[in-house]
């Protein structure tokens, strides 16, 4: 019964269509030193790190700075799943690290391992609607320097909802900017971070 059952459940999970969006989270988020930026911005300002990496994709793949209007949507889009499943799951996941009751360590932190492995599943699916949730053609004839330029928009504009971007705040986006665009000078991308 219970190989029967485990064997359902692994043929009923969800097959992710490829998207650009996700692969690019993976490619940035991956790189030295961009996870635990994000996980600093993330603690600091409660921000939705799913966002911030729509904001730079947005900008990086050539589909330009999004309008106040377009920031507003793409936040209530993902508000309630990223809150109701997204950051429910990772207080459950945060719980267990440090044990509960007396629940054996070994079954407990087998168990959380599962629940991050669903919780980077549910954070995929809010990607795919934030990349679902306004149309944004892709233009190829804009220069890096513009991606950048519309990137720090879109930062900047979500940024506006949690007050004054801090020196802390540029030093980590600028860490995660160098990465999302390899193919600028450094100072470039430092001093565009530092704009904001």
């Amino acid at each position: 019964m219970c190989c029967k059952f485990t064997n359902t459940v692994e043929e009923t999970l969800a097959k992710f269509p490829d998207h650009p969006f996700w692969n690019f989270s993976l490619e940035v988020y991956m790189s030295h030193g961009v996870g635990p930026a994000c996980l600093e911005l993330q603690t600091r300002h409660q921000l939705d790190v799913n966002i911030l990496l729509y904001c730079m994709w947005a900008g990086a793949s050539g589909r330009g700075a999004l309008t106040g209007s377009q920031m507003a949507s793409v936040d209530a889009a993902v508000k309630e799943w990223h809150q109701d499943v997204v950051r429910a799951l990772r207080a459950v996941r945060v719980r267990m690290k440090t044990g509960v009751g007396n629940a054996p360590d070994d079954l407990t932190e087998a168990l959380r391992q599962r629940i991050q492995k669903i919780e980077i599943d549910c954070e995929h699916v809010e990607q795919l609607i934030l990349a679902n949730t306004v149309d944004l053609a892709a233009n190829g004839a804009k220069t890096n320097t513009e991606r950048l330029e519309d990137a720090v928009s879109n930062i900047s504009s979500y940024f506006a909802t949690f007050g004054e971007v801090s020196g802390a705040d540029r030093r980590s986006l600028a860490l995660i900017l160098k990465v999302a665009f390899r193919d600028l000078e450094a100072d470039q991308v430092e001093a565009a971070a530092g704009a904001m």
